[in-house]
């Protein structure tokens, strides 16, 4: 181990955030120093889907007030396009989600896609662990607004979560994204919205087109005023995959 590390790797082992966040500026240069050995529990990590305009980042936000009143610690990754001027994040999602920033228990890190495909960032692999070495309970992985072929997330993450709207697709649509094979929940947001009944509708029986294709749950969510999130996660937690599935 370079000597130069150490002190970075002994303020990080002393949980201090500025040291995780240096951490993560390495490993977003593929220069992710080796992670320590810890014996905290894994976290529950949900990467979170969806075409632009779902409302993706005010789920992030509704889940993270959700989930610090049953005071569980939550780290977000969200993935932002390149910045054409600077080669970083555009910090979109850092604006939309609303949270506690003097909340010490929630941690927010925007990634940059650079150019890669599937909708996240290449460092998102090498991110969650230490993520998790640091302890946080659960991690929400929140991706760019994707397209059917997008699903590099689903490989890191136990549980993935696609987000819809009313005004999204239509049964055409339905049946070749490829998305909903591999989600394990899918939330229609906005569901105050005219239109919400038929989209479940649309999915249910696009879902009967897929060759055994688990029977996934459905779910109606209002992000802005947190409607249908406590029964969102409850799904979540009952859906996390097990290490043998």
């Amino acid at each position: 181990m370079s000597d130069n590390l150490e002190p970075l790797l002994k303020r990080f082992r002393q949980h201090d955030r500025r040291a995780l966040a240096e951490i993560l500026s390495l490993v977003e240069l593929g220069q992710s120093p080796p992670l320590p050995a810890t014996s905290k529990p894994p976290p529950r990590v949900i990467g979170i889907t969806g075409s632009g305009g779902a409302g993706k980042s005010t789920l992030v936000g509704s889940l993270i007030a959700h989930l610090r009143r049953l005071e569980s610690t939550v780290a977000v990754l969200a993935c932002d396009p390149q910045s054409p001027l600077t080669g970083g994040a555009l910090l979109g999602d850092r604006i939309r989600v609303q949270f506690d920033p003097s909340d010490s228990d929630v941690y927010f890190r925007s990634f940059s896609t650079r150019g890669a495909h599937g909708g996240i960032s290449r460092a998102v692999e090498n991110a969650i662990p230490w993520l998790g070495a640091f302890g946080f309970d659960v991690i929400l992985v929140e991706t760019v607004g994707v397209g059917q072929d997008q699903l590099a997330v689903r490989e890191h993450v136990d549980t993935l979560l696609l987000l819809v709207t009313p005004n999204t697709g239509d049964e055409v649509q339905w049946e070749k994204a490829g998305v909903i094979e591999v989600a394990d929940l899918v939330a229609v947001n906005k569901s105050d919205l005219p239109g919400a009944d038929r989209v479940r509708q649309q999915l249910r029986s696009a879902l009967t087109l897929v060759p055994g294709a688990p029977e996934i749950p459905i779910l109606g969510t209002t992000a802005t005023t947190g409607q249908g999130v406590p029964e969102l996660w409850e799904a979540i937690v009952q859906r996390r995959k097990t290490p043998d599935k």
